[in-house]
């Protein structure tokens, strides 16, 4: 167990312009007065746009947006400045620090991708003016804003964490370098290495599963359908979800007391909770994608069109992204001081907060309600789903018809509760002093739901089989 000691600071002071002593008065009348010019400027422009109707416009509108931006991007610096430039307190607390440079990058990078969306916009509106209005339409304006926007989060959340990661004031103490597992170190060599060959073999046939499907639907274009995409897009997301934990797992299993630095942990953790939560969404498009089959047939290709299929695989690597992101930067901001064994195999959310040497209830609260919103939030609109599917098959005439469109409905829903159920028992459940449960219960979705996939999908989807069947050679199955 590596430790360094290490005493913090608890604010920061700055430079600023103090070595212009004699000059700072007039510094500060000339930026006062270019701060007030700015601040007008931006409201009346967002004013104008506001109230006269005919600057509703795309242009416009980024121009606003724009205008907002900037105003907000002003008020995080420029008063600061203002008063070290006559004298008040020049010191900042690290927390303060922290948020100004967080809103400063969120907004200068929200900044840059606005003027590119106004430039896109400028390229439409002369190239392409006969199609103006429908390239650039209402939908089309807000997602780039809001792309705009989560870009400017996404880097700000990144930076200040790899700045402020241990920024938590605690004087003189001794900060943990790297955790070490305590994985399956309780059982005896003999078991270890029956559990490294099991799990090994499972993980080998997880990845083999995954190449099959992804190889089946690349190369049969009768499975370039929506419910295949969504299904190669999962097998892709699952493959990458193994590889950033089983491997490591693995290793533990040959030498107990595995040790990890804590970037390596941060880094494992980001990934687990990106392809995770990934997962999670993707589940709930292939549900929405069942639900528009099976109730709304003939709109079908309409509805569930290309573009609509890359937006829902898109939104659910984005809500990964982020969530990942938000839960990375709140657990490694925490000071990590003495223990430094992690009651898990892999670097998960709760093992490491109980680690912290800090007041981590705001924490839990922070992580309780995201595992709400990634958790249950999918499951109750893959229920609804499933509640209109079962009340359209029963409407159905045909036996034969309602024995295919629940058919077509198993595979999916088999896969959801296991990957539910397990991951729901671990994050939405009461705190336990029972790490050995949790991990037994964590071997489920991490080792054996993404093997669940591609052999349930495989062995009850009569398309894969069938296309897998001509692949080899052979007569489909009847």
């Amino acid at each position: 167990m590596k430790k360094e000691n290490h005493t913090l600071v608890s604010e920061f002071t700055f430079q600023g312009f103090s070595s212009f002593c004699e000059h700072q008065f007039t510094l500060f009348i000339m930026f006062s007065a270019l701060y007030m010019l700015t601040l007008a400027g931006n409201i009346i422009t967002v004013a104008i746009i506001s109230l006269d109707h005919h600057l509703h416009t795309p242009m416009y509108f980024f121009l606003s947006v724009l205008s907002a931006s900037e105003t907000v991007y002003t008020v995080i610096i420029i008063p600061k400045m203002l008063c070290n430039l006559i004298g008040q307190s020049q010191s900042i607390s690290l927390a303060g620090c922290a948020t100004q440079m967080f809103f400063f990058i969120t907004l200068a990078i929200n900044n840059c991708f606005l003027l590119t969306a106004m430039g896109y916009d400028r390229y439409v509106a002369i190239c392409h003016p006969l199609r103006y209005t429908v390239i650039m339409n209402r939908r089309v304006c807000l997602q780039l804003v809001w792309g705009a926007c989560s870009i400017g989060l996404i880097v700000a959340m990144t930076q200040v964490t790899s700045v402020f990661r241990f920024s938590m004031p605690r004087p003189n103490f001794t900060a943990v370098a790297e955790f070490t597992f305590e994985g399956f170190s309780i059982f005896g060599w003999q078991p270890r290495l029956i559990l490294f060959v099991v799990f090994l073999v499972l993980y080998l046939l997880t990845l083999t599963g995954n190449a099959i499907i992804l190889t089946v639907i690349c190369h049969n274009h009768q499975l370039h359908t929506p419910m295949y995409f969504f299904l190669s897009v999962l097998s892709i997301s699952e493959t990458c979800y193994t590889l950033a934990i089983i491997p490591q797992m693995l290793s533990s299993l040959l030498s107990p007391q595995h040790a990890i630095s804590i970037p390596d942990c941060a880094t494992q953790l980001f990934f687990y909770l990106t392809f995770g939560v990934n997962n999670c969404f993707l589940l709930t498009a292939m549900g929405y994608d069942r639900y528009v089959a099976i109730c709304n047939p003939l709109r079908y290709s309409v509805i569930m069109g290309k573009k609509t299929c890359i937006q829902l695989a898109g939104g659910s690597w984005s809500i990964g992204l982020s969530t990942a992101t938000i839960q990375v930067s709140s657990v490694f901001s925490l000071p990590f001081c003495d223990a430094s064994i992690i009651s898990h195999f892999f670097c998960d959310i709760r093992p490491l907060m109980k680690l912290a040497c800090a007041d981590i209830t705001i924490k839990e609260l922070m992580t309780l309600l995201i595992s709400l919103c990634v958790l249950v939030l999918p499951m109750v609109l893959i229920f609804i789903s499933y509640v209109l599917i079962v009340c359209t098959i029963l409407k159905m005439a045909s036996a034969e018809g309602r024995k295919k469109a629940f058919a077509t409905c198993a595979s999916h829903l088999t896969v959801v509760i296991v990957h539910y159920g397990c991951t729901s028992f671990i994050y939405l459940k009461p705190k336990s002093q029972n790490s050995l449960q949790d991990r037994l219960i964590s071997v489920t979705y991490t080792v054996i739901t993404p093997l669940l996939n591609p052999v349930v999908y495989s062995l009850r989807n009569k398309d894969v089989k069938d296309a897998l069947l001509r692949a080899l050679g052979r007569k489909s199955v009847s």
